[in-house]
């Protein structure tokens, strides 16, 4: 294991784990088109990795991210464009500590940055029906960078299917269940672990007269149908608890908590080399906000843009000089005439 398997397992659960999301309520997704939603997802990660000779080394990180998802119309609905605004990480292994912030260019160097950077140039695209549910994501064929650090296409399309996913897309009554499944990727381990949450709505809140549903929610691991039989590492969900606090009106989850614990080791029956280490435990602390939903600010048309550069090439350095000579004719003129009035 490496440091930067466990940098790819913070980002994973950054971007993954926080995003879960009397009279019965619609719980649907909703995006409107021409806004901007942004998002922090913050986690807090630690994790026991095995090194050869040492044992079970301790690893603690703290990730928050701001997304950006911009809104436009699309003939299957809406398309949601996914942009990485900022990246903040702090991470602590054997007594080296490392940090990286995107806004701050004296710390977007090091392991982190090259680990990180790639996930502040990457955009991509997820397209939604009209009841919220995810049709297909744009741009992650084309991916490039990050996917050194565990996050290719696979991870990023489990970002955007989240929201969706965790929502009934449907009227719901406070005390009603609902079900769903959750592939989390495990980035360098391999392949995949399956949640299936039960979530319930457990009540509705006023919040500045909106009204806020708030959610509950508890996993554990789905058992696959079919054996793994080239399975090299078995991860079991030990725990996984959270609630959600949807906008009813607004169609978004305005914050989540979640708190998944997963443990990793070999498959049953596989016999494990002396003075190996044992299971390896993975703890994460996410919170998801909504900070701001604003107007997506529209670029100039190419035209538009093209008259602006024209005019300003044709802006003389005269021109200007005429403009300064005309302010100090008027200002000049005004002193007189003030001059005047005091004789």
């Amino acid at each position: 294991m490496t440091p930067t398997f466990a940098t790819g397992i913070a980002v994973l659960a950054a971007l993954i784990l926080a995003t879960p999301p009397s009279k019965a309520v619609e719980l649907r997704l909703r995006w409107e088109p021409g806004k901007r939603y942004i998002f922090d997802n913050t986690a807090d990660t630690s994790m026991k990795m095995p090194l050869p000779g040492q044992g079970l080394i301790e690893t603690t990180a703290n990730m928050t991210i701001r997304i950006h998802n911009d809104v436009s119309p699309h003939k299957e609905g809406v398309k949601v464009g996914h942009a990485f605004a900022s990246v903040r990480m702090k991470q602590q292994m054997q007594g080296l500590e490392m940090e990286y912030d995107s806004s701050d260019p004296a710390k977007r160097g090091g392991m982190l940055g090259t680990v990180l950077k790639p996930l502040t140039e990457t955009k991509f695209a997820a397209v939604y029906r009209k009841d919220g549910s995810l049709v297909a994501t744009e741009g992650l064929d084309d991916l490039k960078g990050a996917g050194q650090m565990g996050m290719g296409k696979e991870e990023l399309e489990a970002m955007a299917r989240q929201s969706a996913d965790y929502l009934p897309g449907k009227n719901v009554e406070v005390g009603e269940t609902w079900k769903t499944d959750v592939d989390l990727p495990m980035g360098e381990l391999g392949g995949k672990v399956t949640i299936r949450y039960v979530l319930k709505l457990e009540e509705i809140l006023e919040d500045k007269g909106r009204k806020v549903a708030r959610v509950s929610m508890s996993g554990a691991t789905k058992e696959a149908n079919d054996e793994k039989k080239d399975e090299i590492l078995r991860t079991e969900v030990k725990e996984a608890t959270g609630t959600m606090l949807f906008d009813i009106e607004l169609g978004q989850p305005l914050e989540v908590a979640s708190t998944v614990v997963l443990e990793t080791g070999l498959p049953a029956g596989i016999p494990q080399a002396p003075g190996a280490p044992g299971k390896m435990p993975l703890k994460t602390v996410s919170i998801q906000k909504l900070v701001g939903v604003e107007d997506v600010k529209e670029a100039p048309s190419p035209r538009e843009a093209d008259l602006k550069e024209k005019s300003d090439e044709t802006a003389s350095p005269e021109s200007k000089a005429e403009k300064k000579a005309r302010r100090k004719a008027r200002k000049e003129k005004r002193l007189r005439e003030e001059k005047g009035k005091t004789e």
